[in-house]
């Protein structure tokens, strides 16, 4: 093949990839391509480097070589492949702006600098009689051109300060010794950002006006304004960032950075939904607080340690059936202490505090006989901050001595009886900041006077708690985990002695009869809503402690939604039905995909053809808030990402006004020996709501689905 017909072939694929690549950059915000065409966009940063080499040894011909030049069929040939290996490149690069998060303004510059770099390739083979001088002209703007977008490319995938003078080894900050002090962010959320995102946003490389190496920094915002608070509708900016999914063009870090893991993005997420404390330490959460766990998950092997404090004193000497004393957490010294049943009280037993009581900071004395000797030993735990009265048949005018607890900020006094000129002079000059209060002759009316005097002092009427029945505490399920792999370990426990715990796993309440009564650890292997609750002679019942467990035995290796959820409720991205984080039974959470005007449509993808049998999607219902119940989920398999075909579809009976609010599972089965490498899944929502809704009849219904559960 001659260079005429190699150079018309090339010519022609100009002719298509051109006008493909103009329709791509003006339209590119509305166009959303395919799984293929999302594939492709990441051949850009491999072939790039071909047409910038080519396109800077053309303009240096054109500028320096025009006395000596090459055949013009040969000139033609090369600046056509040089042109069609150009628009390729920016198509490539137009399909990969579609699933990554750069800055907005260096993506804007890139992308209309390598647009002018691909028309000027293409426009000069028909330019080739210009005089010398204009073609020199050319060459230069075509070389400004082509560095510009190439400086532009550079700072979007390694920061704008990308040719900055390296930092010498030892400006760099040392790692810090952690220690239960140490405080959540320096232990946690600082090395997550300094090995995931300030590469792009620390002090040498800033991109959209955001770093986040300091916690100046981080609380001055970006361009787009404060990053770490969000509002009802919307979740904090960089949570939204970090949790979109890959595909999105927001999302971080881009695409070839380091990526966040699933624990890395879950501490930062739970972080920020928990207020985002610069001050919280360590030694402020519990042991199985899932902050903490998830901070020793995510610290970077060679970041810093942390182990909880191991020497505090032991407190079990301290218990007994009727009174508890516990640290508030794990780590910490501050203790909490509940007496129970008054009827077995004795002084005998708060005096044992004695060996605590710098460490009491709570303490519950409802129903207890107290008098001022209890008063006397009560005022020396000097740390007390939150102290209940009820019921304890002490008088108003002896309770001024508790005024020199310099620490106490919350007091409840209920069943104590008082008058208006007692209960002032007690709260005159008292460092209070919290009261309850009730009195069978005391209306809210004699209060009103008082409320008005001590602003600073929230007065609270209560009810007469007289009852000297008291309820037992709840039992606690000692399994954080939700998720059943192939099968999950379940211990129940309660603090007291002599204490029956009965359960249920079929989603019925127990009762102290006919119920499971748990002696041992048990097993659960398939979905379980589990209830607990515990019982002991001459005590209330306590309540419900119930948990749902999900089956999930498989893990797909990829997830890709392809309608788009509300803005205003986009959870996570595509990993929110993936992440086993479950939104429970709170709408208001960040923690769902909600959908109204269109289908749920998602495929998962696995490296393999995988083999399954079922698919458990976890959904949020509110008849009242127009969130419905699934109507159907249709399953379509496919072996290379295109062709896909039916296998399944289950349709679900329609909503009535009686359904109940609150997480519900549905479920689709699959025919025996389904096995796809893609699974595409349709979860349709209701189109019209029924006549007998009457706040919104015929508009589509909500669905909000959080999790996907495969076995």
């Amino acid at each position: 093949m001659n260079e005429k017909k190699i150079f018309q072939w090339l010519e022609w694929c100009l002719w298509v990839f051109n006008p493909v690549m103009i329709i791509l950059a003006i339209f590119n915000q509305k166009i959303q391509p395919g799984l293929f065409f999302l594939w492709i966009g990441k051949l850009h940063p491999l072939v790039l480097h071909f047409p910038v080499v080519f396109g800077m040894l053309i303009a240096t011909y054109f500028l320096f070589f025009q006395r000596r030049r090459i055949p013009l069929d040969t000139e033609k040939l090369l600046l056509a492949i040089n042109a069609v290996i150009a628009s390729g490149v920016v198509i490539c690069g137009l399909l990969l702006s579609k699933q990554n998060a750069y800055d907005g303004d260096l993506i804007i510059l890139h992308k209309w600098g390598g647009f002018t770099f691909a028309l000027l390739s293409w426009i000069w083979i028909y330019l080739l009689d210009l005089k010398i001088s204009f073609k020199k002209y050319l060459a230069l703007v075509y070389l400004v051109v082509l560095i510009g977008s190439t400086h532009k490319g550079a700072q979007l995938t390694h920061g704008v300060n990308a040719l900055s003078f390296p930092e010498s080894p030892q400006s760099k900050l040392e790692t810090k010794q952690v220690s239960d002090q140490t405080t959540l962010y320096e232990a946690g959320i600082a090395p997550v950002l300094a090995q995931k995102c300030t590469s792009c946003h620390g002090a040498d490389k800033v991109k959209g006006n955001l770093q986040l190496n300091t916690v100046e920094n981080i609380m001055k915002g970006g361009k787009h304004g404060d990053i770490l608070k969000g509002d009802s509708n919307n979740a904090a900016l960089l949570l939204q960032r970090l949790l979109l999914p890959q595909s999105d063009e927001k999302h971080m870090p881009p695409d070839g950075k380091l990526q966040l893991t699933a624990d890395e993005s879950a501490l930062i997420g739970k972080w920020i939904r928990g207020g985002a404390s610069f001050k919280i330490r360590l030694s402020q959460l519990a042991q199985k607080d899932s902050l903490l766990l998830l901070t020793k998950k995510a610290t970077p092997v060679n970041g810093p340690k942390f182990e909880p404090k191991s020497n505090l004193p032991d407190l079990k000497a301290l218990n007994s059936n009727y009174c508890t004393v516990n640290y508030l957490f794990n780590g910490a010294d501050e203790v909490e202490v509940n007496f129970f049943q008054g009827s077995f009280y004795n002084h005998e037993n708060l005096k044992k505090l004695e060996k605590v009581k710098d460490q009491v900071v709570m303490l519950n004395m409802q129903g207890m006989p107290l008098k001022k000797e209890d008063l006397d030993l009560i005022v020396q735990f000097i740390n007390l901050q939150k102290l209940n009265l009820n019921n304890t048949k002490l008088e108003i005018t002896s309770l001024g001595i508790l005024k020199s607890l310099p620490k106490l900020k919350s007091l409840s006094i209920c069943g104590i009886e008082f008058d208006e000129t007692a209960l002032d002079k007690f709260l005159e000059k008292s460092g209070l900041t919290e009261l309850n209060v009730w009195t069978k002759n005391g209306t809210y009316k004699l209060l009103e006077k008082l409320i008005a005097k001590y602003p600073n002092i929230k007065i609270i009427v209560g009810d007469n708690l007289d009852d000297q029945v008291m309820k037992i505490s709840n039992p606690s399920i000692e399994q954080d985990s939700l998720i059943i792999p192939n099968h999950l370990d379940v211990k129940l426990k309660h603090l007291l002695k002599g204490v029956s715990i009965r359960y249920t796993t079929d989603g019925s309440d127990p009762d102290s009869l006919k119920s499971q009564e748990y002696k041992e650890i048990f097993r659960l292997s398939q979905n379980t809503v589990l209830k607990v609750k515990a019982y002991r002679a001459g005590w209330k019942s306590s309540d419900v402690v119930q948990r749902t467990y999900y089956k999930s035995e498989i893990h797909p290796d990829s997830i890709v939604l392809l309608t788009n959820p509300d803005s205003k409720h986009r959870g996570n991205g595509a990993k929110t039905l993936i992440d086993y984080d479950l939104g429970e039974n709170n709408r208001y959470t960040d923690k769902w995909l909600g959908y109204k005007d269109s289908n749920l449509e998602f495929v998962i993808g696995f490296n393999q053809p995988k083999l399954l049998n079922s698919a458990f999607l976890n959904a949020y219902v509110e008849i009242g808030a127009s969130i419905f119940p699934i109507v159907s989920i249709a399953v379509h398999g496919s072996n290379d990402g295109k062709l896909f075909k039916r296998i399944a579809e289950t349709k679900f009976p329609a909503a009535t006004k009686k359904d109940p609010s609150g997480a519900k599972t549905f479920t689709c089965r699959f025919p025996k020996g389904t096995s796809f490498k893609f699974y595409k899944f349709v979860v349709a929502n209701c189109k019209k709501l029924p006549v007998w809704k009457k706040d919104g009849k015929g508009k589509p219904a909500w669905i909000f689905v959080d999790e996907l559960f495969l076995n």
